[in-house]
């Protein structure tokens, strides 16, 4: 009997202890994974992808000043060029009759020059009036320069071979060809298009709908695979005002800090710094996801309570900014293994 007794002591003396560290444990789990809702400023910003484009004032157009027809382009989209480098070769036409035209338009300036000396020795005697020895004079002016273009020309087709070869100004790297072998082209056209690598802009593409958030000389992040130890920074150099109708979205154009590690057309992943709000910033692990919606577990009288908030981002040491919650409350940081049954 007294053994009995005993062993009946013995058990119920384990059970509260498992009880006390049972709710020990309890208590404990509950106070450490608990957090309190804090509510800091957070960088607002608009994101969008974007790619590298020449600024426009470091673009050199290159066109032909006569007309003629494309024989030959030497160089690619993306290729670099030097200063003085042949890009394409334009053929002429029959070049016969420009010396047809050179021969003629001599004769007549030699005509022209006889008759404004006349004319001048006449108008300084009081012979003839003004007028007649301005003609005079006109005429002679605008032969000679009829004249001088028509050697111009000749010049530039190589002393009359038929040929003119087009060279860079500049060195850089070809950015457009509009032109193909065979084209008819006259000097209004652009042939080519030869960019300065050092002038350069990045280029968002930004939902029309968040145009009127960024403004000019905001900042700029981006970054891309090809870099991804790497972060760039730049400004918003201007907004289009126009908005394409289809894509619904607007071009920003930003100013990149640095250069050197572009190249044109590449693609970047773009957040745009559009000022600071006030939001709940709370760990990650603390939000539910379901049904399309989110919520986090308040303690109301230290009981959890489902309560949906509204994700705004995530921020980085996988925290996120939430609205919805004030500031104080107590949330549950694992909420799906505190609520599991």
């Amino acid at each position: 009997m007294k053994i009995r007794i005993l062993i009946l002591l013995l058990l119920l003396v384990a059970s509260c202890g498992e009880k006390k560290q049972t709710e020990e444990g309890s208590q404990k789990r509950t106070k450490n994974e608990v957090v309190e809702v804090v509510y800091e400023e957070v960088p607002d910003m608009v994101e969008a992808t974007g790619y590298v484009e020449p600024d426009k004032e470091g673009i050199v157009k290159i066109n032909s000043p006569l007309a003629g027809v494309v024989q030959s382009i030497q160089v690619q989209v993306g290729d670099a060029v030097k200063r003085g480098q042949l890009l394409a070769v334009i053929k002429a036409p029959d070049t016969t009759d420009l010396y047809s035209q050179k021969a003629s338009l001599s004769i007549q300036l030699a005509q022209a020059e006889r008759l404004y000396k006349l004319k001048k020795e006449l108008y300084e005697i009081g012979a003839i009036p003004k007028t007649e020895f301005m003609d005079a004079e006109t005429n002679y002016k605008v032969i000679k320069a009829q004249l001088e273009g028509m050697e111009k020309k000749l010049r530039l087709l190589g002393g009359g071979l038929g040929t003119l070869s087009l060279t860079s100004p500049v060195d850089g790297v070809v950015y457009q060809v509009n032109a193909h072998v065979g084209d008819q082209i006259d000097p209004s056209k652009d042939i080519l298009g030869i960019a300065n690598p050092k002038k350069v802009l990045v280029v968002a593409l930004i939902p029309d709908k968040d145009a009127i958030k960024v403004k000019k000389g905001n900042k700029a992040e981006f970054s891309i695979s090809l870099y991804p130890d790497r972060k760039f920074s730049g400004a918003i150099k201007y907004v289009s005002d126009v908005a394409d109708p289809e894509t619904h979205t607007v071009k920003v154009f930003i100013e990149p800090a640095e250069k050197e590690a572009f190249k044109i057309n590449m693609f970047f992943n773009i957040k745009l710094l559009t000022g600071q709000k006030t939001y709940a910033v709370l760990p990650k692990r603390t939000l539910v996801f379901q049904d399309g919606k989110f919520y986090v577990y308040v303690l109301e009288n230290g009981k959890p309570v489902k309560k949906e908030v509204a994700f705004i981002k995530e921020l980085d040491e996988e925290k996120v900014a939430l609205s919805g919650i004030e500031k104080g409350q107590k949330v549950l940081l694992t909420p799906m293994r505190e609520v599991s049954p």
